[in-house]
């Protein structure tokens, strides 16, 4: 029987849930970018960083928790997008694109928001792949950006009539 996909607040509980289980790519795209050196470490410090962040979500198959996104506000009208899943991700992967481009990007635009960021390490090719999906776009490479030196991609959507 198909489960659907549900979307709650971002628990501490299911964090920790989505964290210590994240696929590889994530996990290694997070810790590029963390204090942490172990991935016990990584999950402490996303369920301090993320849990009950207003806005942050968790997506659910059924009842396990597969993936954790926030929208924060990095400057006015600017927001910095994050998402890690565990690799369960491809059983709600089309539910979820929808839901953030129908549900929870509009309200976001309508409100005033002109740019939505967010940035990626450059071997994630999947996370590329999907964050493309959602409608932002590549837009520079910052080559030392990570703690050991690694590159990261810069994704963008930014509103039409931006000057």
């Amino acid at each position: 029987m198909a489960t659907q996909m549900r979307i709650e607040p971002a628990s501490p509980a299911a964090v920790l849930a989505v964290a210590s289980r994240m696929r590889e790519r994530d996990q290694h795209e997070f810790m590029a970018t963390s204090y942490a050196r172990t991935s016990d470490e990584l999950a402490q410090d996303m369920v301090r960083r993320y849990a009950g962040l207003p806005g942050a979500i968790c997506a659910l198959d059924g009842t396990d928790p597969v993936a954790i996104g926030a929208m924060i506000e990095a400057r006015p009208n600017v927001l910095t997008l994050l998402f890690f899943a565990t690799n369960e991700m491809p059983r709600i992967a089309i539910s979820l694109t929808s839901f953030i481009t129908k549900r929870l990007f509009p309200p976001q635009r309508e409100a005033g928001v002109h740019r939505i960021e967010c940035v990626s390490i450059i071997d994630h090719t999947d996370a590329h792949r999907w964050i493309k999906i959602l409608g932002l776009k590549q837009e520079a490479t910052m080559p030392g950006y990570g703690k050991g030196g690694e590159t990261f991609f810069q994704f963008a959507w930014t509103a039409p009539d931006v000057r």
